[in-house]
């Protein structure tokens, strides 16, 4: 059921108020940060009595459905049984009040077509099929709706009608974090990690949805202190991105992983390739994580990066 009618009537309402007063939009929910704590899995049981989640190394390729969710902070899960190659692919993205709509061109071109989806109130939806329903063979491959300020797709091996779809798609729209929620599983701070000869400071000043920033530092004790900027994501328990440093040769780029909570992280190790001034992880990924080296909650890191 699309919501288009209630917003006009609301605007209209809204319009013809004598009232000056400021209108304050509603907070809106976050898409997941983990795969493994959504509530998709448990609406997959009923068909596929195995499914579990399935771990995956995602490698977004540029122009894909699932590198503008990536890249807009998002995240993909897929649930299902790897051996029999049946489950399903849930995407989050924040919409951002532009990503659907600059996506839909692309799905209609594909042959999505839109639907209103009975029970839901979302302000547009897209849906892939094959075959003519109640006719022979008939599938529904993927399913893409806007709602509460997020796009979310919906894609599986075993929807022969909408009604398969509804419950996968109501879990998935479950599956938003209230803001309260999403709050608190912020890691913005200061992360220090002290080794005998080496200090680093990860800084994460900013956290929404799954992007993340942060000032990386790092000072050997017989080198000057080398200051850069970190972007990346947070999924799954794992901040992944880049940061750049400066050195002789100029600014270099370095892959970074790191896994654990605000409580703190531990670092990874793998082999790295080079390419021009950007040093990567061999795919496909090979981490070893150490406790080595390790960042802790810090009260102040602000004189360290100023210096």
């Amino acid at each position: 059921m699309k919501k288009s009618a209630l917003f006009l009537t609301l605007s209209l309402f809204l319009a013809s108020c004598s009232s000056q007063e400021e209108v304050v939009a509603p907070e809106l929910p976050s898409v997941p940060s983990n795969c493994a704590e959504t509530k998709v899995l448990e609406s997959i049981l009923p068909r596929i009595a195995d499914a579990k989640y399935i771990e995956t190394e995602w490698e977004p390729a540029e122009g894909t459905d699932l590198y503008a969710a990536y890249n807009a902070g998002g995240i993909a899960c897929t649930y299902g049984l790897q051996e029999a190659e049946v489950g399903a692919t849930i995407l989050w993205a924040p919409d951002n009040k532009t990503l659907f709509s600059e996506l839909t061109p692309n799905w209609i071109g594909f042959g999505q077509k839109e639907i209103d989806l009975p029970g839901i109130e979302e302000e547009a939806a897209y849906y892939l099929s094959e075959g003519i329903e109640g006719q022979g063979e008939y599938h529904i491959w993927s399913v893409n709706l806007l709602i509460n300020g997020s796009w979310i797709q919906v894609g599986a091996t075993f929807f022969n009608s909408l009604d398969d779809a509804i419950p996968v798609i109501t879990a998935a729209i479950d599956s938003l974090r209230s803001p309260k929620r999403a709050e608190k599983e912020k890691i913005m701070g200061c992360y220090l990690a002290e080794l005998p000869n080496d200090l680093y400071v990860f800084n994460v000043h900013y956290h929404d949805n799954n992007t993340i920033s942060a000032d990386f530092y790092y000072k050997n004790i017989n080198g000057e202190p080398s200051k850069g900027l970190f972007l990346g994501t947070y999924t799954n328990g794992i901040a992944r991105g880049f940061y750049g440093l400066s050195t002789s040769n100029g600014t270099t780029e370095r892959e970074l992983f790191l896994k654990g909570d605000k409580n703190g992280f531990v670092t990874s190790s793998a082999k790295l390739e080079k390419n021009g001034n950007v040093q990567k992880y061999i795919r496909p990924l090979d981490l070893t994580w150490s406790e080595e080296t390790k960042f802790i909650p810090a009260e102040e890191c602000e004189s360290l990066l100023r210096g």
